[in-house]
């Protein structure tokens, strides 16, 4: 990120001065004077003076500030930088100042406040959530010239690139690669929320050594004792036995059958006396190889020969090799990724990435794993140096479903109620919109059972939960459009075509339950009998046959007792069977978490075909997993979803709130949400930020908490009952008001498109046709695909991504193949 360097000037009696204050020199003990240019001078006295210049309105009294001690008037500075920055102050009512007036009072205080190291700005201004803090219009409007580049790095991998490392350093490969890493920690994590979250901002300290430590440690302690236990020692001499946890990877397993061949450090074990140096180095490399993906040079070879030796004579052979595994893994290199070009710069200072480099930022960019073979050879056969070679690359990458399992990390996804493999795009490109909507962080909010009437269930048990069934349907919404290509962005906000409860092969299974109950409709069956695995006197083998094949189970009457049960239910209402299985007894009718939607199991008219048209549903951000994840646990949130909306489609700028402020909705059982935000929020001081939020974000309150589609709200307060509840886990009946769901869009930069609003469905109409929604959309996959935010030096490479979509019919994977062969991509500097 680039900041501005303010130069110092002789020192002035600041604000004292330019307010007609008191300018007599401070006493030695004071804070030394601040140093205002005559510029900023003018245009304090013009746009602050009258509420700053004594009255300390707002609590900032800038005419008092030279007096301050040095943490307080730093503190003012920094409230002071915010509010010209956000563009906050002046009021939206006063005399707003000239561009270059607001660029001198911003740079003179960032100026002041690097002298001291202080500038809360600037440390906001890296992350992710700060990279629309660079102008759209400077960015889309092509007056920038300046050559896209990359500055050069050495950044964190991602945990999906840290644990497919570890499992390529371990060997694993088939299902031993998608086994739970229990003694496997990732070092660092990524932060929980709605947005692009692997940026290089973290720098490795004391806690993630200890971390990596262990790992290491442990690894090492495993290859070694399964070598031990492979080549015959006995499990109880082994320190720590390969069974002692609960991942076993094959790698570790004392199993000779599955062990992969490792002979280089079965040498070193097996050796009667100290292997030779050629041994020692022989298992260097190999070690070097996996974990680092490349071979040692030769001070890293005589580095760890040395180590080993003296392991070696310390320990054994075994300790010798287990602490040149270990060490191996506590390389920076095992957790960075390094991006610093190679050969001469150009004209314009910038270094194109080295074909290794450029190997690894590819296939980072597309997966969790290293390059493969074909990227590789690439490299190093000199054809990875060019425009076109790096489209090859990426065009094949995407197109290759092959790459998909290699890709995928099946334990990243525990928990969180999706299969992996159901996805069949890229791992990458799913990624990016979970990222992006983050709606699986519907996870992470809890509901009271009760209040959905008892059909919300917490997470729990994963897939069972209810979130994470709404999770992979989100997902499975998403992959669908993603898969298509065509007008996604518009797809993705716009859609009414969604998966409910959706099961393999459902006609098929339909058409199953149906010729089971005209087969037996005629039949004295009876629920109550006892299974038997042998035919029960009224079902002839020929009957047991067909139930068996139709029912996809073996057992016999107590199957066809269920289906007939779940079967004339749906008959006597003239609907379909549900045909969702349930193993090991045949059929489970009920799809509770299906009430989300609107839609009340089991008497509904499940659709043959998925995904369907669901009613009062708009896209992604009216399914019920970005309605949960963008709720409170009790209550929906209209400033969080009107700020993300401000924030990732319309490419604005919402400050964090202020520390003194308790953002706190009032309670009041007479009113509804909305009426208790608007009062709160009512106030000329908090409406700064919040007229930025609320108006977009109080539409979505036609949904619930819960993502339910409403027109009344439950007063849910004990004076409002009107019912309590029939059942243990029953709802109560409330008192309700009509919802309002009426709002405002601004932003769009087309003055067809703002203006007033029924409720989000209208406005994610205007939302969808909007072009700066589709460039902000782009801006945050640059973020995503870059691992940073967008400097006015990208300005052509966005340029050149968005013309991309545009002009290929909306595909994605033209957003890509842009990015990743732009100059922002290839260059470092």
């Amino acid at each position: 990120m680039r900041t501005h360097t303010v130069p110092l000037v002789s020192p002035v009696y600041a604000l004292a001065a330019l307010l007609g204050l008191s300018s007599a020199a401070p006493a030695a003990d004071e804070p030394k004077p601040l140093t205002v240019p005559q510029n900023v001078r003018a245009a304090l006295a013009t746009y602050c003076a009258g509420c700053h210049g004594g009255s300390g309105k707002g609590g900032v009294d800038l005419s008092a500030l030279e007096k301050l001690p040095l943490s307080e008037r730093l503190d003012v500075l920094n409230r002071v930088q915010d509010q010209v920055f956000y563009k906050l102050m002046p009021p939206a009512k006063s005399e707003q100042p000239a561009p270059e007036d607001r660029r001198a009072l911003r740079e003179w205080a960032r100026g002041e406040l690097r002298a001291h190291g202080a500038s809360k700005l600037d440390e906001r201004l890296a992350l992710p959530s700060a990279g629309n803090y660079v102008d759209h219009e400077a960015l889309f409007s092509g007056a920038n010239t300046e050559k896209g580049y990359t500055s050069a790095r050495r950044w964190l991998v991602s945990p999906q690139i840290f644990h497919s490392r570890v499992r390529d350093s371990l060997a694993l490969q088939g299902k031993d690669r998608g086994a739970r890493l229990v003694g496997v920690l990732s070092p660092f994590t990524l932060p929980e929320r709605s947005g692009v979250r692997d940026y290089d901002l973290t720098v490795l300290d004391g806690s993630h050594f200890v971390v990596m430590q262990s790992n290491a440690s442990w690894m090492a302690s495993k290859v070694v004792g399964s070598l031990r236990v492979k080549l015959g020692e006995p499990i109880g001499n082994v320190v720590e036995s390969p069974k002692s946890d609960g991942w076993l990877p094959a790698a570790t397993l004392p199993d000779k059958a599955r062990s992969p061949s490792m002979p280089e450090f079965e040498r070193i074990v097996a050796s009667k006396g100290e292997p030779t140096d050629a041994e020692v180095l022989a298992a260097i490399a190999v070690q070097f190889d996996r974990v680092l993906q490349r071979p040692p040079t030769d001070a890293e070879k005589a580095k760890y020969l040395r180590l080993t030796r003296a392991a070696i004579k310390l320990g054994g052979n075994a300790e010798g090799l287990r602490k040149m595994l270990e060490a191996t893994w506590l390389e920076s290199e095992f957790v960075y990724r390094l991006e610093f070009g190679a050969g001469p710069p150009d004209q314009y200072g910038r270094k194109l990435l080295s074909p290794r480099e450029a190997s690894y930022a590819i296939a980072y960019a597309l997966g969790d794993r290293g390059p493969d073979e074909v990227l590789a050879n690439a490299a190093r056969e000199g054809r990875l140096t060019t425009k076109a070679d790096y489209e090859r690359e990426v065009r094949r990458l995407l197109a290759d479903k092959t790459l998909l399992a290699g890709m995928i990390d099946p334990s990243l996804h525990e928990g969180a109620g999706v299969d992996p493999m159901a996805v069949s795009t890229h791992p990458k490109v799913t990624r990016f919109f979970r990222e992006f909507f983050g709606y699986p962080a519907a996870l992470k909010v809890f509901k009271d059972i009760e209040r959905s009437d008892g059909y919300y269930q917490n997470p729990g048990r994963g897939t069972y939960g209810t979130p994470g069934k709404l999770i992979r349907e989100a997902d499975m919404v998403v992959d669908r459009i993603v898969q298509e290509d065509r007008r996604v962005f518009e797809a993705l906000l716009t859609t009414d075509q969604f998966f409910v409860a959706p099961v393999d092969k459902a006609s098929e299974k339909m058409d199953s339950l149906k010729a089971v109950y005209e087969r037996f409709k005629d039949t004295k069956w009876n629920v109550n009998k006892p299974t038997d695995k042998k035919p029960t006197p009224w079902m002839s083998m020929d009957d047991l046959a067909f139930a068996r094949k139709h029912l996809h189970y073996n057992s016999a009457e107590r199957d066809v007792s269920i289906a007939m049960t779940h079967v004339t239910h749906y008959a006597k209402k003239g609907l379909d069977p549900h045909p969702v299985w349930n193993y090991p007894f045949g059929i489970h009718m009920l799809t509770p978490h299906a009430r989300s939607y609107n839609i009340s199991p089991p008497d509904w008219a499940y659709p043959r075909q998925q995904p369907f048209a669901v009613p009062n549903r708009k896209g992604i951000l009216t399914h019920p997993a970005w309605l949960v994840a963008h709720s409170e646990n009790s209550a929906t949130d209209p400033v969080r979803r009107g700020k993300w909306v401000r924030e990732k489609l319309l490419a604005g700028v919402v400050p964090d709130v202020p520390i003194t402020v308790d953002a706190v909705i009032p309670e009041d059982p007479h009113k509804t949400l909305r009426q208790r935000l608007d009062a709160a929020t009512g106030k000329q001081a908090c409406m700064k930020c919040h007229q930025n939020m609320n108006p977009i974000g109080v539409t979505f309150e036609v949904f619930d908490d819960f993502g339910r589609h409403r027109t009344v709200e439950s007063l849910e307060h004990p004076s409002n009952i009107v019912a309590k509840a029939k059942s243990k886990y029953g709802a109560d009946t409330y008192k309700t008001l009509p919802v309002n769901a009426a709002g405002r869009l601004d932003g769009t930069g087309d003055p067809e498109l703002d203006g007033e609003v029924r409720d989000a469905l209208d406005l994610i109409d205007r939302l969808a046709k909007s072009d700066r929604v589709r460039q902000s959309i782009i801006r945050h996959a640059f973020r995503f695909y870059l691992g940073r935010n967008e400097m006015l030096s990208d300005s052509q490479t966005l340029i050149d991504a968005d013309r991309a979509y545009v002009a290929s019919g909306g595909s994605f994977k033209a957003v890509i193949v842009s990015l990743l062969t732009s100059d922002s991509f290839m260059y470092r500097k």
